[in-house]
C-alpha cells in the first residue's frame, strides 16, 4: 500500500507553520517588540529581526514538502508517510534540545552537534524531513532565518558525508547496495 502525500496536505501544512510564526511574530510586535537574530550571538555581525523569517519560513517549508511530495509519491518507492514523519521528529527534537541547551546556557551543543554529525554516516540527514523538522525546531530560539542558512550547510554537509561512506561501501563490498 502506498502512502500519498497531496497537495491540500502540503497547502494545509504550510499555512499552519504560516500562521504559527506570524502569530510568534505578532504576539512578539505587541508584547516588547520583535527581537532581532544576529550572526554567530554577536551584535557587531548583521541583525536579521522575525519578521523576515515570517516571511521566508512559508516558502522554504512548501519547497521543503514539495521535495518530500516527490520522493513520496515516485511509483517505485521504499518511502512511507510513517518514516518521513518519525525522521521529521527526529530532526524537531534534536533542533528543540539544542534550543533549550543554548537559552540555559547548559554547555553540551558541541556534543549535540557531533553526534549529529556522526549519525550522518549511517542515516541520510540531508532529506527535506529532517531540514524542515530542525528548522521548525530551532527557529523559536534563534528565529526561522539562522536556522534555514545552517540547516541548508549542514545539509549539503550531511550529503557529502553520506554519498562517501556509500560510496564506500560499494568499493568494499561489490555489487550489493
Amino acid at each position: 500500500m502506498t502512502q500519498k502525500f497531496s497537495k491540500k496536505q502540503r497547502t494545509l501544512l504550510t499555512f499552519l507553520v504560516a500562521l504559527l510564526v506570524w502569530g510568534h511574530v505578532t504576539w512578539d510586535y505587541f508584547h516588547g517588540g520583535i527581537p532581532t537574530h544576529y550572526l554567530f550571538h554577536n551584535k557587531d555581525m548583521p541583525g536579521i529581526p522575525n519578521w523576515v523569517g515570517a516571511l521566508i519560513l512559508p516558502f522554504f517549508t512548501w519547497f521543503l514538502l514539495y521535495r518530500i511530495h516527490k520522493r513520496l509519491n515516485r511509483y517505485h518507492t521504499k518511502e512511507t508517510l510513517t518514516k518521513i514523519g518519525w525522521r521529521f521528529l527526529a530532526g524537531l527534537l534534536f533542533a528543540v534540545t539544542i534550543s533549550i541547551c543554548f537559552v540555559n546556557g547548559i554547555q553540551i551543543v558541541d556534543y549535540i552537534m557531533g553526534i549529529i554529525l556522526l549519525l550522518a554516516f549511517v542515516f541520510p540527514l540531508y532529506k527535506s524531513e529532517y531540514v524542515l523538522g530542525w528548522v521548525l525546531g530551532s527557529s523559536y530560539t534563534f528565529g526561522a532565518v539562522l536556522p534555514m542558512g545552517f540547516g541548508s550547510i549542514l545539509c549539503l554537509l550531511f550529503f557529502l558525508v553520506y554519498a562517501l561512506v556509500q560510496w564506500i561501501k560499494k568499493k568494499v563490498r561489490p555489487g550489493t547496495n
